[in-house]
């Protein structure tokens, strides 16, 4: 139910059980859980970054991640602030995986860390991402843009993004 943009509460609710039990079984099944890419090599992989809340609207948190659109597959992500150091971080959990081309927006940090010669800035290029967007946001409750389904803790809001995104990559195409 947590991956299909139901919040704590209403789990607890539906199942009548408590929310610690439901806070317990979600970082229960998010342990080990571990997002790691399928091949060493993609042809064109896009960067996209999400904001969120965690404690309060106040406090943003922002999820940078991978994803391969021939494979339509999330290959990495990160949570953090929206800086230099997020997207190092998204990059050194693509370990060494080859890439041709890194297509993404117009963020400035991206050109000052992507290689030139092999990133390409455009919305023709991340029409595919921001589409994955759209569905992270409809499934996790706490991607929502207007919500009051937000973690208390980051952990907690790590594990349900991690979740969702393993159910996602795991997923038939025709879900």
């Amino acid at each position: 139910m947590l991956v299909r943009g139901s919040g704590i509460r209403d789990v607890g609710k539906v199942l009548a059980i408590s929310m610690g039990c439901v806070l317990r079984c979600l970082l229960s099944a998010a342990q080990g859980l571990v997002i790691r890419p399928t091949y060493n090599h993609y042809h064109r992989v896009q960067i996209d970054e999400v904001y969120t809340f965690v404690g309060s609207k106040k406090k943003k948190v922002w999820l940078l991640y991978a994803y391969a659109q021939e494979e339509d597959e999330i290959l990495a992500l990160t949570l953090g602030k929206r800086s230099k150091k997020t997207l190092k971080d998204l990059l050194k959990r693509l370990g060494d995986v080859r890439v041709n081309f890194w297509c993404t927006d117009g963020w400035k940090v991206f050109g000052q860390v992507l290689p030139a010669d092999e990133h390409l800035v455009g919305k023709q290029f991340t029409k595919a991402i921001e589409g994955v967007n759209t569905c992270l946001r409809a499934r996790c409750r706490r991607l929502h843009r207007r919500t009051t389904g937000f973690s208390k803790k980051v952990r907690n809001h790590w594990d349900a993004i991690r979740l969702v995104v393993h159910q996602r990559n795991a997923r038939p195409s025709y879900n």
